[in-house]
């Protein structure tokens, strides 16, 4: 405001172009301009018209920046920290892990995914992650899914990073640039040779008869201890597995999720269901014993065409149904209670065999 430009006009009918100096009046709700002893507002009237200047206007940036008005009561050079939210910015973890199911380990690299979206590059800049789920003021509440039980024990281990309040702080060890738009990944774990095994689980949510055979859940299990496992707290993320084939090449068996998981804790990770160990369970009898009692008897069928044995963890939930109380009074081999609702059963079934499971089950309404 307040300084000379040129208008450079285009008659539309002939292509003839003259040019006028004006004067800046005012910009607020339009641009208010002297030409000569007229005053005029640039209209968006659709007619072919430029604004020339004659130099950069001192408030134009080439890309977007931040401006800051500093108020000092003495002169001199002074250090300063400017620090400001801002949207836009956001990372995950994802994770690749290796499963050697011969030698019983997996090997686990963590990868970082940076994404800005905030309209400008960030140059050589240093990176500090917060892991975490801190609350925001404006932020709309969402309906969050009954999570996977894929942390099976949650660790009380200590893990080796800066803590900040109830988060953990993950540092890049190098500068990165990160343009506008862009996806970046940075490693920030790398474990080798953890021990790892394989178990297969299934699960039945009340006493039921099954039409057909139903897959168990193929499950790789470890832990994120120090001793003998990843070692580190890891953030929320989505952990893909992958095993060799007889070539040596790695293929892809499955993916799952964690939530952030503290180090020292039990991790078991369903992979997918399981193509030769199956589960079919049958509602032999139902009895009633009085006008409050039942007795209901189960016999589990456990299958496995695979040429070595394998370990299935049967897991029997319907067992505390609000009002009612049911218990185990006779059973082919001895269960886990794990809860008021439900009893596990820890079977090895043979190498292209299959065991059988029976039980009784007695219901108090």
């Amino acid at each position: 405001m307040g300084e000379t430009i040129t208008l450079l006009r285009i008659n539309p009918a002939t292509g003839a172009q003259t040019s006028e100096r004006a004067k800046v009046l005012a910009v607020n709700g339009g641009v208010v301009l002297q030409i000569g002893s007229r005053i005029e507002v640039l209209r968006d009237d659709g007619l072919p018209v430029r604004v020339i200047f004659d130099k950069i206007p001192p408030n134009l940036r080439a890309k977007p920046t931040l401006s800051i008005t500093v108020d000092s009561d003495r002169a001199g050079t002074r250090p300063a920290t400017l620090s400001y939210l801002t949207s836009g910015l956001g990372w995950s973890a994802d994770y690749v892990s290796l499963y050697d199911e011969k030698a019983g380990t997996i090997d686990v690299q963590g990868w970082v995914t940076l994404t800005n979206n905030t309209g400008t590059t960030f140059d050589n800049a240093r990176t500090l992650l917060v892991a975490g789920t801190p609350s925001g003021s404006g932020a709309t509440p969402r309906y969050r899914p009954r999570p996977q039980a894929n942390i099976r024990s949650a660790g009380t281990e200590s893990a080796p990073r800066e803590q900040l309040g109830d988060y953990y702080l993950y540092p890049l060890p190098e500068r990165t640039t990160i343009a506008n738009a862009q996806t970046k990944q940075v490693s920030f774990l790398d474990v080798s040779k953890v021990p790892a095994r394989k178990v297969y689980e299934f699960t039945l949510g009340g006493f039921q008869t099954m039409t057909e055979p139903a897959s168990a859940a193929s499950v790789i299990k470890f832990t994120s201890s120090a001793d003998g496992g990843l070692g580190d707290a890891l953030p929320a993320g989505t952990v893909r597995f992958y095993q060799r084939d007889l070539r040596g090449d790695p293929q892809f068996i499955g993916e799952n999720r964690i939530g952030h998981t503290p180090m020292g804790s039990e991790l078991g990770l369903a992979t997918g269901e399981a193509f030769d160990v199956k589960v079919q369970a049958t509602v032999v009898s139902r009895e009633r014993r009085s006008s409050t009692v039942w007795r209901t008897s189960m016999s589990y069928r456990l299958t496995n065409a695979r040429a070595e044995p394998v370990t299935l963890d049967l897991t029997q939930r319907g067992l505390d149904w609000y009002w009612d109380e049911t218990r185990i009074i006779t059973e082919s081999m001895k269960s886990k209670r794990l809860d008021s609702d439900g009893a596990q059963w820890s079977v090895t079934v043979p190498a292209n065999g299959e065991a059988t499971v029976t039980a009784t089950f007695e219901t108090r309404y």
